[in-house]
């Protein structure tokens, strides 16, 4: 009886043309005559039919409106210009896993929003997931143009100079505008690739003894317009044009430099701290002065910045209440330079009993409190020049930055601690694109020029070779400084002994050759 009912049950499913096992027709092509499908609705292949059973539901319609709710604040945001705000809101909402059209919109204005505050490697990422997230989405081409871009961009900025063959010449002796096209023809004929203009420490305010030149601009609005106007002709020329800028003397271009700007050095013969000619770089109103001025300097396309220490800060200087205040808060102790630097006080000496005491009360606590001061002085002028150029590079990311080192600073680094509060190693692991060394030379000697040539290739060899160029990854990083010989480069491979010296570097360091010397 069992099997008659199972028969009788098989019979009416076939003759109903109801499959009792199937709860759809079957998604084949459409046979000849038939009605296709509605063009919106895609056909769906049997072997996909488990895959949308699987799939997680859709978002709740509520949960869409919210997504779009936020993108909406956020887009608003944007258009605004308050871009920290409309970052904040697409990085909430992205952590919210909206669906597609949102998700595509959201990164899309993400990665602008990032590249308007300047966070390029930020921007990056985001055009490069909207690279390789569908087929459907309609970002995907100008995300990949976008992200190419960036990529050079930032590939550039982080490139040292190739063989870089400088001429570093002051204000001053840069040529008349009639005569200077015809300067850089004859530098260019010359093998120069690079100008390297140094700002000096006079500025519009500082009064020094030699008389400034009717020529030379006494204003940030005259320098503007002459670098504009140099940098355009050079680069009609294919040269590039670097400013050498030194950060204590820089408030000297202000129209009036507040008093609590400058520098405090220690006076050993009254043993009191005085105002200095210099500035002081820890001041944070100074420092703001100082991100304005790159940021002017970099308007006019200059190719790079060489943050330059001929006035270096020495042993007796940095004593501004600004940096005595920080210092303090860093370590909970005060530095008195008075206490310090009592007669015969001599810091080479000190950090020898430092070294050889076993016990804490065998050496002066003055002593090591000076240590702690004079390391945290390099440091921190370090960290100000990273502040500057990461500030600077938010708004022009192409801009080449290199730093001056002392040979001391690799052959001596105690001693270059103390005399120029310079910590090169340190300098090395920060964002740099290249790093200058240029030794320090008495102009008003009367040895002659050879036997200057020649004292600065022993200290610059030695300290490029066996210090610097181990700790980088490419020897274009390295520049290196020597005075141009009757005001032409000195060429590699001539005959000559002062010629000869440029052989000793290994292919592609860069030379700069200094016209400001024996001038």
């Amino acid at each position: 009886m069992t099997t008659w009912l199972k028969m009788c049950s098989l019979l009416v499913c076939l003759g109903l043309m109801a499959g009792c096992g199937r709860t759809r027709p079957p998604q084949g092509p459409p046979v000849s005559g038939a009605i296709p499908p509605p063009p919106a609705v895609e056909s769906m292949p049997e072997d996909r039919e488990e895959e949308s059973v699987l799939s997680p539901p859709e978002v709740p319609p509520d949960i869409q409106r919210i997504h779009a709710q936020l993108f909406q604040q956020s887009k608003d945001r944007f258009e605004e210009k308050a871009y920290p705000q409309a970052i904040s809101g697409l990085t909430r909402l992205l952590a919210l896993l909206p669906e597609e059209p949102i998700e595509f919109q959201s990164r899309w204005l993400l990665a602008q929003a990032y590249r308007q505050v300047g966070e390029w490697e930020a921007a990056r990422d985001q055009y490069r997931i909207l690279t390789v997230a569908g087929s459907a989405n309609p970002y995907q081409a100008g995300a990949q143009l976008q992200f190419n871009e960036l990529q050079r961009l930032l590939e550039q900025f982080t490139m040292p100079p190739l063989d870089t063959q400088a001429i570093r010449l002051t204000l001053e002796q840069l040529p008349a505008s009639g005569g200077f096209d015809e300067g850089i023809k004859k530098m260019k004929a010359d093998g120069i690739t690079t100008l390297l203009i140094d700002l000096g420490c006079e500025g519009a305010g500082f009064h020094s003894d030699q008389p400034r030149t009717t020529r030379a601009p006494r204003h940030l609005l005259d320098l503007q317009t002459l670098l504009r106007s140099y940098v355009e002709r050079s680069h009609q020329l294919h040269l590039l044009v670097y400013v050498g800028v030194n950060l204590r003397c820089i408030g000297n271009w202000h129209d009036s430099p507040l008093p609590e700007w400058r520098d405090g050095t220690y006076n050993t013969t009254t043993r009191q701290v005085q105002n200095s000619r210099f500035f002081d770089i820890f001041h944070p109103e100074y420092q703001r002065f100082l991100d304005q001025f790159l940021t002017h300097l970099s308007e006019e396309s200059v190719d790079g910045l060489v943050f330059l220490d001929d006035y270096p800060m020495g042993v007796y200087d940095g004593m501004s209440r600004e940096g005595l205040t920080r210092f303090q808060n860093a370590f909970g102790v005060s530095f008195d330079p008075v206490r310090t630097f009592q007669p015969g006080f001599d810091p080479l000496r000190a950090l020898k009993l430092l070294s050889r005491s076993t016990q804490p009360s065998g050496a002066p606590v003055e002593d090591s409190v000076f240590w702690r001061w004079a390391g945290w002085k390099a440091r921190e002028r370090l960290t100000v020049v990273e502040q500057l150029i990461g500030q600077l590079r938010k708004r022009h990311l192409t801009v080449q930055c290199g730093l001056e080192l002392h040979p001391h600073g690799l052959t001596d680094p105690v001693r270059a601690l103390v005399d120029y509060a310079q910590d090169a190693m340190e300098a090395t692991r920060r964002p740099f694109s290249f790093f200058f060394v240029r030794p320090e030379i008495d102009r008003h000697s009367s040895s002659d020029q050879l036997s200057a040539i020649e004292k600065l290739r022993r200290i610059s060899t030695k300290a490029v070779l066996t210090r610097l160029l181990p700790v980088l990854d490419d020897p274009r990083r390295v520049w290196v400084s020597m005075p141009a010989e009757r005001g032409k480069r000195i060429l590699p491979g001539t005959a000559g002994g002062s010629a000869s010296l440029l052989n000793e570097f290994p292919s592609g360091i860069g030379v700069v050759h200094d016209l400001r010397a024996f001038s």
